[in-house]
């Protein structure tokens, strides 16, 4: 999370160059960052307030919540996958790329 400094400093940038890749260069920085910022001003959102995405476990949160308390936090993450699995998320199993540990 950058700081309101960073954020300012990065778009005061952006309006120097016209350029999220030249702006990016200048303040050391990921263009994708400086598009993003760029991006939220424009919108008229707080610029440092990036949109949060919603998460396949959002409806499940609850629960989830309930088995690391019941657990003290030791539940472990495929143990809490195939529970919740079990409730109906539409989730997949595996590494990315299909890859097999080993």
């Amino acid at each position: 999370m950058k700081s309101d400094g960073e954020i300012m400093e990065i778009l005061a940038a952006y309006d120097l160059t016209g350029s999220v890749r030249s702006a990016a260069v200048l303040v050391g920085c990921s263009h994708h960052t400086v598009a993003a910022h760029v991006a939220a001003r424009d919108a008229g959102r707080p610029v440092g307030d990036l949109a949060r995405r919603p998460q396949v476990t959002d409806p499940f949160l609850d629960k989830i919540e309930e088995w690391v308390e019941a657990s003290k936090g030791r539940i472990r993450a495929d143990k809490a996958h195939e529970k919740l699995l079990g409730l109906g998320m539409a989730g997949r199993t595996g590494r990315p790329g299909g890859r097999s540990p080993g």
